[in-house]
């Protein structure tokens, strides 16, 4: 008997100490990618090569790369503002703020936030996308960091590609794609979204890559979702490779997805340490 137990221990301590060096090496190798990506960014990635980035280590944003995300009516854009306050350049990050719309300033909103998009300067296609990221959490704010396609189609027939999104003060991310078929609930179903735990109070990498068939998620390099291609695919269920697509990073605040705006809670910032554009290295073209 006494064997009998001690042996069984042994196979728990085991099995503990192999699960706990399981996560030691998670840790490791979420830390080597990110210092590979931090030193040397051209080679991050075995068989891709860097065509295009923006470390934000100057002391404004470079508009030849990004421009002001506008004021529309969607959920994402309605608080939207050109003060210059909500996007700063600062530490070598890019600052995205959420605020009470401040004293004196004229405005018909309560609240404001910043954003930056690529529309019109930086595109890719059928490629990865690394941005690394920090945000604060707050009721009613909801940063993103997403892409749109270059296409007159209606949305969402052109798909949307969702890298990351967090709400309030959930200890997860979202990380979503959108296209007609997922849209319409069409036949057959596919899933198209995904959570996943981050630690956030840390900088965080979120990256996606594109191909003709699939869509792969990852964060700090470890993948956590795909999107296939159907075969044979519906209409407009994976029209992914079919456009190019430009960056959005939004410091969103409020909509019927998040909820109420809590103001005693702004204000709250979205921090970007960097936008990364990979291509296959036997791809030799690409829009910018």
């Amino acid at each position: 008997m006494k064997k009998l137990i001690i042996s069984t221990i042994i196979i728990f301590a085991t099995a503990a100490t192999g699960m706990h060096t399981l996560s030691a090496q998670n840790n490791v190798s979420a830390q080597k990618t990110q210092k590979a990506q931090k030193t040397n960014p051209k080679y991050a990635h075995k068989g891709w090569r860097m065509v295009w980035a923006d470390e934000f280590n100057g002391d404004k944003v470079d508009e030849s790369s990004w421009r002001r995300c506008l004021r529309y009516g969607s959920p994402w854009n309605r608080h939207m503002s050109l003060l210059d306050t909500l996007v700063r350049v600062r530490n070598g990050v890019v600052e995205l703020w959420g605020v009470n719309t401040p004293e004196g300033y004229q405005d018909s909103l309560k609240f404001l936030t910043g954003g930056l998009e690529s529309r019109g300067k930086r595109y890719i296609r059928n490629g990865r996308i690394d941005v690394r990221a920090r945000y604060d959490c707050a009721q009613g704010f909801w940063p993103a960091i997403w892409m749109m396609p270059e296409s007159e189609k209606p949305w969402p027939n052109a798909g949307e590609i969702d890298i990351m999104e967090h709400l309030n003060f959930d200890d997860y991310i979202y990380q979503t794609v959108h296209s007609y078929h997922i849209e319409g609930g069409h036949q057959p179903k596919t899933q198209h979204d995904h959570k996943e735990k981050v630690d956030l109070t840390q900088f965080n990498i979120y990256s996606v890559e594109v191909n003709d068939s699939v869509i792969t998620y990852y964060i700090n390099g470890q993948k956590t979702f795909t999107y296939n291609r159907l075969d044979p695919e519906p209409k407009d269920q994976y029209p992914f490779d079919d456009y190019d697509y430009y960056m959005i990073l939004s410091a969103q605040l409020g909509g019927h997805w998040i909820g109420p705006i809590e103001a005693s809670q702004l204000p709250v910032k979205m921090e970007i340490d960097y936008v990364r554009f990979y291509l296959p290295k036997k791809n030799k073209t690409n829009k910018k």
